[in-house]
């Protein structure tokens, strides 16, 4: 599959300063009506071929949902065994909201996909966002398990485990994270929030003084400085 900016492999989580993570935000919904997205669809445009699918994953990038959706549905409407078809369309109802239409369509990507970790994540993700956490946590881990040199799976993972109040595996998924890329920031930001919740004093000092050192001048840098100027250190 042609990769796509998934809905924030980083999402953006914060609520408040005094508590950064407290839920990762599920992938972005905008205010958009199931049936106001149907209405979207209703002239569907000649399947093109494979190419139809890589033309629509770049528009759903974009956040050109509509005609990424009318050529995806006319390519699951002529290969309906096309994984990556249902996948991108799944994609694209659950950014404009429609959870159970990408709840369809995930589903069947998995079914026809099975060995791709993208397919689970999203379906993991959406599954959340509908308030099944049971069957989330088991698509995150499938796609943890299947990638676990991607950092992405480690932490959709981990929001899941914060959701549910389990700290301490939250807190191992995130390190997992951290050494798959140990000089991003945002990363470590997580994982600075993640030990704060776990009462890990000493490590989230480390982690927020680690953030401070690598985005010395982004927004990310003085989260961490507020976060430690808060606590007395400098």
């Amino acid at each position: 599959m042609t990769d796509v900016a998934m809905p924030g492999t980083l999402r953006r989580f914060v609520r408040s300063r005094a508590d950064l993570v407290t839920g990762f935000v599920m992938l972005g919904s905008l205010a958009v009506t199931a049936a106001g997205a149907f209405a979207l669809v209703l002239e569907v445009p000649t399947w093109r071929g494979r190419q139809s699918v890589t033309h629509a994953a770049r528009l759903i990038d974009e956040g050109d949902y509509a005609p990424a959706i009318r050529t995806l549905l006319g390519a699951v409407a002529t290969a309906p065994q096309d994984a990556r078809a249902h996948y991108y369309l799944g994609l694209a109802y659950a950014r404009l909201g429609v959870v159970t239409g990408a709840m369809r369509q995930l589903s069947d990507a998995v079914r026809l996909a099975p060995g791709d970790p993208r397919v689970h994540d999203a379906l993991g993700q959406t599954l959340r966002e509908m308030g099944d956490s049971r069957a989330a946590r088991r698509e995150l881990e499938e796609a943890a398990h299947l990638d676990p040199g991607d950092p992405r799976y480690q932490i959709d993972l981990a929001g899941l485990l914060l959701d549910q109040g389990e700290l301490a595996p939250a807190v191992e998924r995130l390190r997992q994270a951290v050494r798959l890329r140990p000089r991003s920031a945002e990363i470590r930001l997580l994982l600075a929030t993640a030990l704060r919740r776990a009462g890990d004093y000493d490590g989230m000092v480390r982690e927020y003084t680690k953030v401070r050192r690598l985005a010395p001048s982004n927004p990310l840098g003085e989260i961490a400085r507020q976060a430690l100027n808060e606590r007395g250190v400098r």
